[in-house]
């Protein structure tokens, strides 16, 4: 009996479903928090580069402001890596507010 290739259809499959099923996770999480704090919102996903994807679902949507967070990288890190809450900075045609985790800054 032949093993299943490494990148062959049964295995991107799973990986597709795998993520599915963690969007459809995250959606509950989100949807309820919003719920709780008595606010209106909807969950919206894409494919691509996270930063270009936010910027074209807030135009899309006729946001008014992009709210993201930061992880806090190293400017060389950053750099090198790039950063996507300095994507949505430079590429929102709406103001962007940028949220630090003040527990990962010590």
């Amino acid at each position: 009996m032949a093993e299943q290739e490494v990148g062959g259809p049964a295995v991107v499959d799973q990986l597709l479903k795998d993520v599915t099923k963690k969007v459809k996770a995250l959606e509950k999480k989100y949807k309820n928090i919003v719920e709780k704090k008595g606010l209106t919102g909807k969950f919206r996903t894409g494919q691509g580069k996270p930063g270009e994807v936010v910027c074209k679902i807030a135009k899309e949507e006729k946001c008014n402001l992009v709210v993201t967070g930061t992880r806090g990288l190293g400017k060389v890190r950053r750099t090198f890596l790039g950063s996507v809450s300095d994507y949505i900075i430079h590429h929102s045609h709406v103001p962007v507010l940028v949220v630090r985790n003040s527990a990962l800054q010590h």
